[in-house]
């Protein structure tokens, strides 16, 4: 019962790494302290807008920071990506996505997960020196989205920092490095607030939370394995954001509230190997979740990408999955129960300079 196939073919933009440009710069003060800064703009090659992903109102919206680099660690001050994605330097996902599948609709590892996978503003960080092997970071936002608002009695608000009223972010994480292995550990927390997050509109919940383990080893003939499990309680997710080709049928059996918060757990396995020139990459994943609304998701896909370098500054890419998604709503009599699933093929050219 209403279902429905969409079929699209368009030009898009950055599916394997979003488009983006940017300035930073680094000045040594002393042999034990550098002062440096980053200043990265993304933006779509397909139509030249500001904004890669979405607009977030902002010149310098993927990165705008100062960094203090000491012998005692780095230390940011700005906006910057969350440990737990694949963005900036200290991305720690990286290890374990083997796609790098960012812009897809079909699949892509943050689409069994329910970090956030961006960043926040108004943050201090802190990553320490490597001691055999390990890395320790560290981060706090005072207000994770200084562009957002509410409307509460017909009047406009925002929050301010620190505040209790505003959305705020802590997340501390491990690194370690030995031989072909790679592994992180990942922890978040994000504070809602009792204006900027949705929790005003809906029920009260607690902080939400993920965990995330993984890492990946890769072996002498170039082959690597690629792995993560995390787990999520009272995290909010964006049905617009993260359903992807399983929106609407989200949405019809959920409702408007789609996701919302849920608890639960994803897994990935995913592989890596040098194959004619390039790079083949495989990935199988799974999440089982469920919403303060009584209502339960389970998705799976299964994805396939080759990556072939034209040169050292450009590359091919190819892309393809599979994902379904079963819904259940336990509170409704009809029209409770909905199966969507979608596929999607992507290509395209990639250049760094």
């Amino acid at each position: 019962d209403g279902a429905e196939t969409k079929n699209q073919f368009s030009m898009e933009e950055g599916k394997e790494f979003g488009s983006r440009w940017g300035l930073r710069g680094m000045e040594e003060i002393s042999p034990d302290f550098k002062v440096g800064f980053v200043l990265e703009s993304g933006f779509r090659s397909d139509t030249g807008a500001l904004g890669a992903a979405r607009d977030t109102g902002r010149i310098f919206d993927r990165e705008s920071h100062i960094d203090l680099h000491t012998k005692f660690g780095k230390f940011q001050f700005g906006r910057m990506p969350l440990f737990g994605s694949v963005l900036g330097a200290d991305g720690l996902f990286r290890a374990i996505d083997p796609l790098f599948a960012n812009y897809t609709f079909a699949f892509g590892s943050g689409s069994v997960t329910a970090s956030d996978w961006t960043r926040v503003d108004n943050a201090i960080s802190y990553v320490t020196p490597t001691f055999a092997g390990l890395t320790a970071y560290a981060m706090y936002s005072f207000k994770n989205d200084s562009k957002k608002t509410s409307t509460i009695d017909n009047e406009v608000v925002t929050g301010e920092e620190s505040k209790a009223e505003s959305d705020r972010y802590a997340s501390l994480a491990l690194r370690y490095q030995n031989g072909g292995l790679e592994s992180v550990l990942v922890a978040d927390m994000t504070m809602y607030g009792s204006i900027d997050s949705p929790a005003h509109e809906t029920a009260d919940v607690d902080n939400g939370f993920t965990v995330t383990l993984g890492g990946n080893y890769e072996f002498s003939n170039g082959f690597k394995l690629i792995a993560f499990a995390q787990y999520f309680k009272d995290q909010y997710l964006n049905t617009t954001a993260r359903a992807g080709v399983t929106s609407d049928g989200v949405s019809y059996i959920a409702g408007s509230d789609g996701y919302g918060f849920v608890d639960g757990y994803g897994v990935s396995l995913g592989a890596n190997y040098p194959l004619g020139g390039g790079t083949i990459k495989g990935q199988i994943a799974y999440r089982d979740m469920d919403n303060t609304n009584d209502v339960d998701f389970n998705r799976w896909f299964v994805a396939l990408g080759y990556d072939y370098p034209l040169s050292k500054r450009t590359s091919f890419f190819a892309m393809t999955g599979f994902t379904q998604e079963k819904v259940e709503n336990n509170r409704a009599t009809t029209n409770n129960e909905a199966t969507p699933y979608g596929f999607e093929f992507t290509a395209g050219i990639l250049h760094r300079f």
